[in-house]
């Protein structure tokens, strides 16, 4: 409770000083947890985990699920080839150009800079969904990034085993594909079920609350059957909000429960953000200073990399996503609490600490320094798009109510 609460004022602080002070609400946050760290008066924040049991199991859970249930299905299948490519073979190739780079430009053995590189490979759902709220961006256009970033965290499973041995087998391709494909067929049947259930019960309240059930079960249940949970959760959320949303709840539960999930995920923010703030050492950052300004150069060179040919192979296949949101994407590989926590869960090795200093110095540039970029480029990217943005499919409100509830 006593964290809880911490967390509650500290965010409640953090929305006041943003609008006073005119900057990102995830920087006042950090700076806040990065203060407290210095002062060490971080209190009952300082005794939480942060590893990838909390980052992975309770914080990303919430944000993937709230953003995937705002996607709506049509919006997503006019992404979806930019989405699946980035998610796989995006981030297989930024973690082999980032590992690359690094080696050459740092001097690190080739395997710790590879293990480096699939520990940043992903993109982070906590920041990007963060981000995106915030600009505002298109809607397709937030589709298409708020989808790679809750999809793109099944990929790593086999890049880890890949980087650890430095050997490709068939098994390691068989346990991704038992990944995916497993996380997919759990958020499905979870939500079907779910879906039988919500048209059981009448109470938005009661209803709202099983949302949580949904969410967490999706997760918990792939995870126990050795299945990405981050996988299933943004499937649960598709489905809830493109059918079950649609056709088991009535408006006024509809619009109860979007303002709930608006509440955790905000709340969930806030946590991931102070503590990045809070475990964030200085005299280690000051240490690996030259490690971390290569680290930063090298993730932006893969993901440039990365992007570009995958987008100019789907334009190909005619998925037309317009040319000014490229240079969007590309500076779209934002890094945060995920790529922390995988590096603070490493074995302890003489090189752990470098690659944790090297994670965390590029989580800060990155959400500090790349996001506030990001923001600019949004704002030309909505100017340029419009005509574009006009012919895709509009899709239905979620409050809008279904046949069966009229």
């Amino acid at each position: 409770m006593t964290v809880v609460s911490l967390v509650i004022f500290l965010s409640f602080l953090g929305a006041i000083l943003s609008s006073r002070l005119k900057v990102s609400y995830p920087t006042v946050i950090i700076a806040i947890g990065l203060a407290l760290s210095i002062l060490r008066v971080g209190g009952a924040l300082q005794s939480v985990p942060f590893d990838s049991t909390v980052i992975l199991g309770f914080v990303v859970p919430p944000m993937i699920f709230e953003a995937a249930m705002r996607t709506r299905l049509e919006t997503f299948r006019t992404v979806e080839k930019t989405v699946i490519s980035l998610a796989i073979f995006g981030v297989l190739i930024s973690a082999i150009v980032t590992g690359l780079v690094l080696n050459i430009v740092t001097g690190l053995p080739l395997a710790v800079a590879l293990m480096f590189g699939v520990i940043v490979s992903p993109t982070d759902p906590v920041s990007v969904v963060s981000l995106l709220k915030r600009a505002r961006a298109p809607e397709r256009l937030t589709a298409l990034l708020e989808s790679e970033a809750y999809f793109n965290n099944a990929t790593p499973v086999i890049l880890y085993s890949v980087a650890a041995s430095l050997s490709f087998n068939p098994f390691s391709l068989g346990t991704f594909a038992y990944n995916l494909l497993g996380g997919v067929g759990v958020g499905l049947l979870v939500s079907a079920v779910a879906e039988l259930l919500h048209k059981l019960i009448t109470e938005p309240l009661a209803e709202t609350s099983f949302t949580i059930a949904v969410m967490f079960g999706s997760y918990a249940l792939a995870e126990s059957l050795g299945m990405s949970g981050l996988i299933a959760v943004p499937i649960a959320g598709l489905y809830m909000g493109n059918r079950t949303m649609r056709t088991a709840m009535s408006e006024e539960t509809r619009t109860t429960m979007t303002k709930f999930w608006e509440v955790v995920t905000f709340m969930a923010t806030s946590f991931a953000f102070l503590l990045i703030g809070l475990r964030t050492d200085f005299t280690l950052l000051i240490t690996y200073a030259p490690f971390i300004a290569a680290a930063f150069l090298a993730i932006l060179v893969a993901r440039v990399v990365s992007v570009y040919p995958i987008i100019g192979l789907v334009n190909m296949m005619r998925e037309n996503i317009p040319r000014s949101w490229t240079r969007v994407i590309a500076f779209a590989g934002l890094r945060g609490a995920v790529s922390i926590a995988l590096a603070l869960s490493l074995p302890e090795t003489r090189f752990k600490n470098a690659i944790v200093a090297m994670t965390f110095g590029v989580a800060l540039l990155s959400l500090v320094v790349q996001a506030e970029i990001m923001q600019v480029h949004f704002k030309t990217a909505k100017l340029t798009s419009y005509a574009e943005n006009k012919q895709q499919p509009t899709p239905r409100p979620v409050s809008t109510p279904s046949p069966d509830n009229q």
